[in-house]
């Protein structure tokens, strides 16, 4: 063997005796800002990069646009919507409601004071009280539906003794049909006062 080809194959056997320790780590470049995908069997020898950075970054870059508020016209939904809104709100400051509450198997209410802040509207003229008797569910469906009857009843006395024409005044009982409460049957032995009121009438 001529000395040169044998000092060159020398010296490549002895680089590569130097470097058979050395890892191979192979990347795939992804884009920049994404970051750079190394496979899972060097990732323990992979080294970061001072010169790139690596986060990911997720949060989008977010535009504020400051515009002065401006009027428009109101499209015909819209204005449906709002005049739907209106009505239910003057429909509910029309009423009057109250809960009278009885004891058990009881046509006379545990107290009246219930109905101490609904007796000036009960009182207007056009207003229409409307009293709906309930009870709870012990007994027959029979005798509950006299039972609410009379408690409603008991009521219309009352507001009738106060100035309340009896005219005005609409009874009703349902008996167990409409319990309020599950957990809690005295919240069913009840009646319902709910007062319409009239609009602008005198007293």
């Amino acid at each position: 063997m001529n000395t040169k080809p044998r000092a060159l194959l020398v010296a490549s056997l002895a680089f590569a005796a130097s470097t058979a320790g050395a890892v191979d780590v192979r990347q795939m470049v992804i884009p920049e800002s994404v970051g750079v995908a190394v496979e899972p069997a060097h990732q323990a020898h992979v080294l970061g990069e001072a010169i790139r950075d690596s986060q990911v970054k997720r949060t989008p870059t977010i535009w504020i646009v400051n515009e002065p508020s401006r009027t428009r016209a109101l499209m015909p939904a819209e204005e449906a919507r709002l005049d739907s809104i209106d009505a239910e709100a003057a429909e509910d400051a029309r009423h009057v409601r109250a809960t009278v509450l009885f004891g058990f198997d009881k046509t006379n209410p545990i107290e009246w004071a219930a109905l101490e802040n609904t007796i000036a509207e009960a009182l207007r003229k056009g207003s229409v009280v409307k009293l709906v008797g309930h009870a709870d569910d012990v007994g027959s469906d029979a005798y509950n539906q006299k039972l609410s009857e009379n408690r409603a009843i008991t009521v219309a006395r009352y507001l009738i003794k106060r100035g309340v024409s009896k005219k005005n005044i609409k009874v009703f009982g349902r008996g167990k049909r409409e319990p309020v409460s599950i957990v809690d049957s005295s919240m069913n032995r009840r009646v319902e006062l709910d007062i319409v009121k009239a609009t602008g009438g005198a007293l």
